[in-house]
C-alpha cells in the first residue's frame, strides 16, 4: 500500500513539474510575439512616413522652369529640401517687414518641409556686388533656385543701364558655373511713384530676361500704376514696401510658386 501511495505522489509531482514548465515557456514567448508585432507595426509606419507624394508637389510647381521642376523631383527622391533664396536689395526686406516673412508661411503650408526659403540682402549696387565677390556667399549656400531682384533702385542714377544689365548677367553666370543645377528667376524691385529713369531700368531688366531665356516675375502687374499716387499706400517713407506692399508682392509670388 505504501508503495502505491509513493508511486501516485511521484506521478503527481512529475505532472506538476511538466505543467509548470510548459506554462512558464508560454509566458516567456508572449513578450517576444508582442515585440515582433510592435516592430512590424513601427516598420510599416516608418515605410509609410518615408513615402513622398511626388506627383502632388510637382503639380504645385507646375509654373516653375523645367530645370527647377527636375531639381525638385531629384530632391524629393533623395528626401532632401529644395532651397529657394530671395536675393535682393533692401527693397525685399527692411527693419520691420520682409518679403520672406510674407511668403514663407504660404509656401511652407503647401510644400511643408520639402522647401526651404531664406533671403540674402545686399545694400549696394550691382557693381559693388561683383567687386566684393558676394557671389561666393550665395554659392556657399547651394541654392536650387534664386529669385533675383538685382538692386535696381540702388543702381538708379549711379550705374548706367547697360552696365547694370552686364553686371546682372555676370552675377548669374558666375553662380550657374559653380552650381549647374541652380535656376535663376528675375524680378524687379518694388514699384515707386512718379519715377522717370527707374521704369526704363525695369524695362531693360525684363528684356534681358527674354534674352537670357529666364523667367521674369512682373509683380508690377499687381501694384497701382507708377503715376497713380495710390502706390504710396504700399510704401514706407523711404519708398520701400510697407506691410501692405510686401503682402501684395508675396501674394503675386505665391501664385507663381504654388500652382493650384
Amino acid at each position: 500500500m505504501k508503495i502505491i501511495i509513493m508511486t501516485v505522489l511521484t506521478f503527481l509531482l512529475f505532472a506538476v513539474l511538466v505543467f509548470g514548465n510548459l506554462h512558464w515557456n508560454s509566458k516567456m514567448s508572449e513578450p517576444t510575439l508582442t515585440s515582433d508585432k510592435t516592430a512590424t507595426t513601427k516598420n510599416s509606419a516608418s515605410e509609410s512616413d518615408s513615402e513622398i507624394d511626388q506627383e502632388y508637389y510637382l503639380k504645385l510647381a507646375n509654373n516653375w522652369p523645367k530645370k527647377a521642376q527636375n531639381q525638385l523631383k531629384n530632391k524629393l527622391t533623395n528626401n532632401e529640401s529644395y532651397k529657394i533664396i530671395l536675393l535682393g536689395s533692401n527693397s525685399i526686406s527692411n527693419d520691420n517687414h520682409s518679403l520672406e516673412e510674407s511668403l514663407k508661411k504660404t509656401l511652407y503650408n503647401k510644400y511643408e518641409n520639402h522647401v526651404e526659403l531664406e533671403s540674402i540682402i545686399f545694400d549696394g549696387t550691382t557693381a559693388d556686388y561683383i567687386h566684393e565677390d558676394k557671389s561666393a556667399s550665395l554659392i556657399a549656400k547651394k541654392p536650387d533656385m534664386v529669385i533675383f531682384e538685382p538692386f535696381l533702385l540702388n543702381d538708379n542714377n549711379v550705374i548706367p543701364i547697360p552696365e547694370t544689365i552686364s553686371n546682372i548677367t555676370s552675377i548669374i553666370n558666375v553662380t550657374t558655373e559653380a552650381l549647374p543645377n541652380v535656376s535663376f528667376i528675375l524680378q524687379p524691385p518694388n514699384q515707386i511713384y512718379d519715377a522717370n529713369l527707374y521704369p526704363m531700368q525695369v524695362d531693360a531688366l525684363q528684356e534681358d530676361a527674354k534674352v537670357q531665356n529666364l523667367t521674369y516675375l512682373n509683380h508690377w502687374e499687381a501694384w497701382p500704376d507708377g503715376k497713380d499716387a495710390a502706390v504710396n499706400d504700399y510704401l514706407n517713407v523711404n519708398a520701400r514696401p510697407n506691410e501692405s506692399g510686401y503682402k501684395l508682392w508675396s501674394t503675386y509670388l505665391s501664385e507663381y510658386l504654388i500652382s493650384e
